[in-house]
């Protein structure tokens, strides 16, 4: 599928979503209550409002009238099934918000981010409060809210709801009572509640109401008969008038009997049986579709004149319900709805599976994807849909709508669920939900299919099915941690000859987030818990199969050039860490991957700020900030992350101002989390926090933030955290002039940094950090703290200490000049003519020698220079003077 293509979906999918978000209209048989408009009034009073009672009673009707009556600005979102996927809930009502406030908060999964519902309700927190300051009323309407089971999104629908600001008001519109605690808010009448007994019509209501439909008031046997039977039900009032003209045209009026639903099934059946058999039948089979449109029912029905049937249907006022301002997509009342499709399976059930299957081709030609897989499993379809799922599943993948597929595969039955595409769609989604050992049975499932198709010779797709398998079967190594596992794939993936062409449609190509929203990058999964050794490891593995593939210009790329750049800076290796940055940099802003990009900026600033550069290094950390605005990233984690590294170096510089108002905002959403810390790694806006309470003083708040963040860095095992944690409590209780403690933290920190040779986190901490460090060096020959793997380390870090942050880079710069001193004659040329741009054949021509030569004399540069490839060894040279030499 090209681009274009996708993004056509993508607009349908956005274009169905408005009509969720659509602010109802008053229909011609809507009568103004003001006793009700004035409950409604009390919500401009109240933080939350309910409308409570069963269908028909007019409860959406009366909250967007009374919106539209009031000019109120608003937002509306109508609520169905598929919004019990967290994500998903949180996105519809950020759409809602968006259309309220005049404004576009993108969602990072728009740059190929990290996106989860806690950050997505921040964001819209943040926006709302921002837009408080004009002090005018906002209203929030979610209807149709009995819609949402899940647990989660109630809890954090009033989690957010208790911290909104005043001038923000929601509205929940439901059948059933809303659950969630609202004891509190009645109490200290912050509640508005309309129930049943609001909504029901009063006698006088009544009578209004019948000569509005009718142009008369009701007899007084008439009358008696509508306030006995009809119980103030707007609906069955409604119903009441429209058998009432039925029944005046036709000469008869029939009695009203019976109760409740009994009566309006009674009463619809009134209205339908004087209603020609052709829109009779254009009712029932559209009854299966929750919107409709003319040429969506002319699909449905096989007919051309769908839109005069819709047409005949608005000018009865026979319970449909415009969707948009252009009148193209209407649905029947939900009440009306169920009525007809009882009348669909009671008379046309044989035919019910064609209308559905008709439906589905329909939305899949117009790119409306979730509702044609919906209508193909309600055909019965089962197979086509898992097609489609399969072709389209990086849709929902991307942006981690997990549930919503997680429920579709569900309605599989056990022998399609266990082909091997759906088996890998449901790996792909235990994966990113975290249950990787309910994966790892899936994974055992998947390669007994897959050694099934390869003894089977007319078993079709089974080499693209290999790749697939052999790619998750990485990333399940690399995400549980088995750093042995995930080596071996990678290198054994390297060395294969026989990798699929390129243009194989394979689901890592969808463009995945790797990063989970952590800064350095190998502090996550992808760096195997902040373990620099692994992450050298598997990500020089990972270069090798990109280099010999020819994979440079590849999102996933800049991921790997990050990881890399990370670990050799944290080497200490300053100019090839910034060739990898500076790679990671236009990787990342070429293919949208944010998660690679920012984190490579930030590496370029701290590698700027090591060569005593810090006006480039904010210069590059806020042209970065400039460029996620213009992509609508300013309230995206990332953006955060950008702006705490700012104000770090902004109080290393002497302006304390701006870190003391980012400390105070980040332990006021510390307050707000619901996520526990023990579920996530200390990152670095955490240990900026303490960074900074060490910066104005706060001494003890510091230390306990630096306490909770190293055990919380030991207990998951993070090395870079944990010597991050060590680092920094060394120094507060150096502050509390507690020797001991000192010593002891930083007697651990250097055993945690010679594991990994973190030489650069111990340059980071500071000259009094390094200056003790240099004190035990110096009273180290008779000490038996330390082993000789550890004195080494010590030695190490101090001596490239002395040296000042310039010499470190010419260090690595004659390092680097005597490789190139030690290159043979022809592994010269062979590196002059690929840095003037040539390709390997062309160097090959030149030269007189075969490809496979070039490239054996290439790799040696590549080994003797310390780089992964064409484009390092040139930026090497360039970084440190060496190219214009030749």
């Amino acid at each position: 599928m090209n681009d274009s293509t996708r993004a056509a979906e993508l607009h349908q999918v956005e274009a169905l979503l408005k009509t969720k978000l659509y602010l109802p209209e008053s229909t011609p048989s809507h009568l103004t209550r003001s006793r009700l408009n004035q409950l409604l009034e009390r919500a401009l009073g109240a933080r939350l409002t309910t409308v409570v009672a069963p269908p028909g009673f007019g409860k959406s009707t009366l909250v967007s009238s009374w919106i539209r009556q009031s000019g109120l600005k608003n937002g509306w979102l109508s609520l169905d099934s598929k919004e019990n996927d967290p994500l998903r809930f949180w996105r519809y009502l950020r759409g809602s918000v968006e259309q309220a406030l005049h404004i576009k908060l993108n969602g990072e999964s728009g740059l190929g981010g990290f996106e989860s519902a806690e950050r997505l309700s921040a964001q819209l927190l943040h926006a709302l409060i921002e837009s408080s300051q004009q002090e005018e009323p906002l209203m929030l309407v979610l209807d149709d809210y009995h819609m949402i089971e899940t647990d989660s999104i109630h809890e954090a629908l009033y989690d957010w709801l208790c911290k909104l600001p005043a001038s923000v008001h929601l509205i929940l519109i439901s059948r059933h009572e809303i659950p969630i605690p609202l004891g509190a808010m009645r109490a200290n009448g912050r509640l508005n509640e309309i129930s049943l007994s609001n909504l029901r019509f009063t006698d006088s209501e009544i009578d209004s109401y019948w000569h509005l439909q009718t142009g008369a008031s009701p007899d007084s046997k008439t009358f008696r008969h509508l306030v006995h039977h009809t119980e103030g039900w707007a609906a069955m009032l409604q119903l009441s008038a429209l058998s009432y003209a039925a029944g005046q045209i036709s000469g008869v009026i029939k009695p009203l009997t019976g109760r409740n639903r009994h009566v309006a099934d009674y009463l619809m059946e009134e209205v339908f049986s004087h209603i020609s058999e052709e829109t009779k039948r254009f009712m029932r089979k559209t009854s299966i579709l929750d919107r409709l449109c003319p040429s969506l029912c002319s699909a449905v029905i096989n007919e051309p004149d769908a839109g005069d049937s819709i047409q005949e249907l608005v000018r009865r006022g026979l319970f449909l319900i415009p969707l948009d301002d252009e009148r193209e997509w209407y649905r029947y009342h939900h009440l009306f709805a169920d009525f007809l499709r009882v009348k669909l399976r009671k008379e046309e059930q044989a035919g019910m599976a064609l209308l559905h299957s008709r439906a589905a081709e329909w939305y899949k030609s117009h790119g409306y994807l979730e509702e044609a897989i919906e209508q193909a499993l309600f055909a019965g379809d089962e197979r086509r849909a898992a097609a489609w799922m399969q072709q389209h599943a990086h849709i929902w993948l991307k942006v981690r709508e997990t549930v919503l597929l997680r429920r579709w595969l569900d309605q599989l039955s056990i022998h399609t669920l266990n082909e091997t595409g759906n088996l890998l769609l449901l790996l792909w989604i235990d994966l990113m939900d975290g249950h990787t050992e309910m994966a790892e049975v899936l994974l055992r499932k998947l390669n007994t299919a897959l050694a099934s198709m390869k003894a089977d010779p007319q078993a079709s797709g089974f080499f693209r099915m290999r790749e697939e398998v052999r790619i998750i079967e990485n990333f399940h190594a690399v995400l549980s941690g088995n750093f042995d596992h995930a080596l071996a794939l990678i290198q054994e993936y390297g060395g294969r000859e026989d990798l699929p062409d390129p243009e194989t449609p394979l689901l890592l190509s969808l463009g995945l987030e790797l990063n989970e929203g952590t800064v350095p990058f190998i502090r996550g999964k992808f760096g195997f818990n902040g373990r620099i050794e692994y992450a050298e490891s598997y990500h020089r593995a990972y270069g090798e199969f990109i280099e010999k593939n020819g994979l440079h210009e590849s999102a996933y790329t800049s991921y790997q050039q990050i990881a890399m750049g990370e670990v050799c800076y944290l080497r200490n290796h300053l100019p090839l860490a910034r060739s990898y940055a500076e790679e990671g940099i236009r990787l990342g802003r070429k293919f949208g991957t944010i998660g690679s990009y920012v984190p490579s900026v930030l590496l370029l600033s701290h590698i700027l700020i090591a060569e005593q550069r810090s006006d480039e290094a904010l210069d590059v950390m806020e042209e970065a900030m400039s460029h996620l605005r213009s992509h609508h990233q300013h309230t995206s984690v990332w953006y955060s992350k950008l702006a705490a590294s700012i104000v770090i170096r902004q109080l290393q510089l002497g302006n304390s101002i701006p870190a003391r108002e980012w400390a105070d905002e980040y332990k006021r959403k510390a307050a707000e989390r619901t996520t526990s810390r023990d579920d996530l790694f200390p990152d670095d806006e955490d240990f900026i926090y303490i960074q900074i309470l060490m910066g104005v003083g706060k001494w003890e708040e510091a230390c306990e933030s630096a306490i909770n963040a190293l055990s919380i860095a030991q207990l998951h095992g993070n090395g870079l955290s944990e010597l991050q944690g060590l680092l920094l409590l060394s120094e507060i209780y150096a502050n509390r002039n507690n020797s001991i403690a000192c010593r002891r933290l930083l007697l651990s920190a250097v055993r945690v940094g010679c594991y990994d040779g973190n030489i650069r986190s111990f340059l980071d901490s500071g000259p009094a950090v390094m200056e003790r460090l240099g004190k035990y060096k110096a009273a180290s020959s008779n000490s038996s703290l330390w082993s000789e793997k550890e004195l080494s380390f010590i030695h190490m870090v101090c001596r490239q200490s002395e040296n000042s942050e310039t010499g470190n880079n010419q260090v690595f710069t004659n390092s680097v000049q005597s490789n190139i001193d030690v290159l043979t004659a022809r592994e010269m040329e062979v590196f002059i003519l690929m840095a003037q741009g040539l390709s390997n054949k062309a160097i090959a021509a030149e030269l007189v020698l075969t490809e496979g030569t070039v490239k054996l004399h290439l790799h040696r540069v590549y080994s003797k220079l310390q780089a992964q490839g064409r484009v390092q060894a040139i930026r090497i040279a360039e970084n440190s003077g060496l190219l214009e030499k030749l």
